[in-house]
C-alpha cells in the first residue's frame, strides 16, 4: 500500500471521521488503530518484525528510566553521607549495567535489520551455494532508527520513557511516516501525536494542499521521468547522455522524494500532527556541507548526534586528538580523528541506504569529499580575502549553487550505475567521450513525447519558483492564508495531476524511490 492507492486514500477517509468523532483522549487509540491497519495492509507477514521492535524498544526504555530515576535517588539520599569516590563507583557500576542492557536490545533490532537487509547481499559477496528471497519489510529502516534515537535519549536522560505502551508503539510506528520518513524524534512528534487535535478547516485544507502538492511531484514529475531518467545503456556510455542522466536522477530523485515527504506531512497535518520537516531547499546550497544540512534532514540529524557527536567526543578520539596536536599543531594530521568520525558516519549513512557496494562507497565518497573541503578551507578563505567583493555577488552565488549540484549528480553515479567499473567508465566518459548528437538523438526518441518533456519542464519551473519563494517565510503561511485560497489550490492542483499525471488503465504508479530503504 501506498500513499497513492485507493486503498490508503479510503483508510484516511475513514479515520479523520473516527479521529474526530472519538472524545479527544481516545483519539490516539484511533491513530494506532489506523497504523497497525495500514503495516498490516502492506504486508502482514511482517508485522511480526515491528512488533519485536517495538516492545524491546519499550521494555529496555522502562528499565533504563527506572534505572536512572534509582541512582538519582540514591544519589541525592547518600550524597552527604558517602564519600565522593564511594557515589562515582555507584554511577559507574549502574551505568554499565545500563549500557550492556541498551547494548543487547541494539544488537536484536539492528541485528534484525541486518539480516533482513543484507544477507542476501553477504551470501552472494561469499559466493555461497544458496540465497534468501526475502521482501525487505516496509519502512524498517526508518522505524528501527527512530525506536534507537528514542532509546539513545532516555538512555541519555534526554527525558523520561514513555510509560503508556499503546502511545509509545503509536510514535514507532505511525503511518505517515512508514514508507520514507520522515525519522521523528519522541520529544518533539510526542507534543501533538496524543493530545487529539480540534477540527481545524483551515489546517485541515493546508494539510490536503501539500497531499496534492506532493502528488503532483509525483506523479507529473518523478513518475514521467521514470521511462528515460534510468535508460540502460551497453557499452560505452556517451558523456552527454551521462550529464544528461545525472540530471533527470536528480530530478526525480527530488520530486519522488519530496513529494512523498509532503504527503506524509500533509497527512499527519490533517489528524494535527507535526512531523518534521525534511527538505530546505537542497537544490540551492552553495557547498556540500549545507546540502546536507537541507537534504533529508531527518537522517542527517540522526547520525550527526547519534553516530558523529558520540565518535568525535568519545574518551578515545579526545586522547587522539590531543596527541596529535600537541605533536603536529593545528594541521592535517591533527585532525585524523574528525576526519575518520566524518569517515564512518558517512560510511554508515551509505550502508543504511542500502546492501550493496555502491551504497558504501557512496557514503564514502561524500565524507571523502567534505574532508576535503574542510582541508582546502584556508584556500578559500585566502581566495576571498583577495577578492573580498566577489562572494557577495549573485553571479558567484549561482557559481556555487550549480557547483554544487552538479557535485551532488557526480556522487549519484554510484546510485546510478553501481558497479565501480561503470561508475568509472561514466565519469569518464564525461571528459573523454562527448557526443552531442547522441544527445538529440535520444532526446527526440527516448521515451517521451516533446509534450510530455515541456509537463516535465513547466512543473521542475514551478517547483523551483516555490522553493525560491520559502525563501521569504512560510510559503503556504504567505500565500495560502485564506480558506479560499486552500480550496482553490487544492483544486488546482488536483486537476493540473489528473490532466498532466502519469497514471491511468495499465499503468501502475512507482514505488517511492526511497520505499526500498
Amino acid at each position: 500500500m501506498t500513499f497513492l492507492s485507493g486503498g490508503f486514500l479510503l483508510l484516511v477517509l475513514g479515520l479523520l471521521i473516527i479521529y474526530y468523532v472519538l472524545p479527544k483522549r481516545f483519539r490516539y487509540l484511533s491513530l494506532l488503530a489506523g497504523s497497525v491497519a495500514f503495516y498490516a495492509l502492506a504486508g502482514r507477514a511482517y508485522l511480526p518484525f515491528l512488533g519485536i521492535t517495538v516492545v524491546t524498544v519499550y521494555g529496555t526504555a522502562l528499565v533504563l528510566g527506572r534505572s536512572l530515576e534509582k541512582q538519582k535517588g540514591y544519589v541525592a539520599a547518600h550524597k552527604k553521607e558517602l564519600p565522593k569516590e564511594a557515589v562515582a563507583a555507584y554511577k559507574k557500576k549502574a551505568g554499565r549495567k545500563r549500557t550492556a542492557l541498551f547494548l543487547v536490545c541494539l544488537l536484536v533490532n539492528l541485528g534484525l535489520l541486518a539480516a533482513l537487509k543484507y544477507t542476501r547481499f553477504f551470501l552472494e559477496a561469499v559466493r555461497a551455494p544458496f540465497s534468501v528471497n526475502w521482501v525487505l519489510p516496509l519502512g524498517i529502516s526508518f522505524y528501527t532508527f527512530q525506536s534507537i534515537g528514542y532509546l539513545i535519549d532516555v538512555k541519555r536522560g534526554k527525558y523520561p520513557p514513555e510509560k503508556n505502551f499503546l502511545k509509545y508503539a503509536l510514535f514507532a510506528a505511525f503511518f505517515p511516516q512508514m514508507i520514507q520518513g520522515p525519522i521523528s524524534r519522541y520529544d518533539m512528534l510526542s507534543k501533538t501525536l496524543y493530545e487529539g487535535a480540534d477540527f481545524d478547516m483551515d489546517r485541515v485544507g493546508r494539510g490536503l494542499v501539500r497531499i496534492a502538492w506532493g502528488a503532483a511531484k509525483k506523479l507529473i514529475v518523478a513518475d514521467r521521468l521514470l521511462a528515460v531518467a534510468m535508460p540502460a545503456f551497453d557499452g560505452g556510455i556517451p558523456g552527454s547522455l551521462v550529464l544528461l542522466q545525472m540530471i533527470l536522477y536528480a530530478l526525480r530523485l527530488y520530486a519522488d522524494f519530496t513529494g512523498g515527504i509532503d504527503m506524509a506531512l500533509g497527512v499527519g497535518e490533517l489528524f494535527g500532527v507535526i512531523l518534521p520537516e525534511n527538505f530546505d531547499r537542497p537544490y540551492l546550497s552553495k557547498n556540500i556541507e549545507e546540502y546536507w544540512t537541507r537534504w533529508h534532514m531527518t537522517m542527517g540529524g540522526w547520525f550527526r548526534d547519534y553516530v558523529f557527536y558520540p565518535l568525535n567526543v568519545s574518551k578515545t578520539f579526545l586522547k587522539w586528538t590531543k596527541r596529535l596536536r600537541t605533536k603536529f599543531g593545528d594541521s592535517f594530521l591533527s585532525r585524523l580523528p574528525l576526519y575518520t568520525a566524518t569517515l564512518v558516519t558517512w560510511l554508515a549513512t551509505g550502508v543504511w541506504h542500502g546492501a550493496g557496494w555502491n551504497y558504501a562507497l557512496w557514503g564514502l565518497t561524500n565524507g571523502a569529499v567534505i574532508i576535503l573541503s574542510l582541508t582546502l578551507k584556508p584556500l578559500y578563505e585566502r581566495f576571498h580575502r583577495r577578492f573580498p567583493g566577489l562572494k557577495a555577488t549573485k553571479g558567484y552565488g549561482a557559481f556555487e549553487i550549480l557547483r554544487t549540484f552538479l557535485l551532488m549528480c557526480l556522487i549519484r553515479l554510484w546510485d546510478i550505475y553501481a558497479a565501480p567499473a561503470n561508475v568509472w567508465q561514466a565519469f569518464r566518459s564525461l571528459f573523454t567521450a562527448w557526443d552531442g548528437g547522441a544527445l538529440v538523438e535520444y532526446l527526440s526518441s527516448g521515451g517521451m513525447s516533446p509534450a510530455l518533456w515541456i509537463v516535465v519542464a513547466l512543473m521542475t519551473a514551478l517547483m523551483l519558483f516555490v522553493s525560491l519563494k520559502k525563501g521569504d517565510g512560510s510559503f503556504r503561511t504567505q500565500y495560502l492564508d485564506t480558506p479560499a485560497k486552500l480550496s482553490f489550490t487544492a483544486a488546482a492542483l488536483l486537476l493540473l495531476t489528473l490532466l498532466l499525471g502519469a497514471y491511468g488503465p495499465g499503468y501502475t504508479a512507482a514505488d517511492f524511490i526511497y520505499g526500498q530503504f
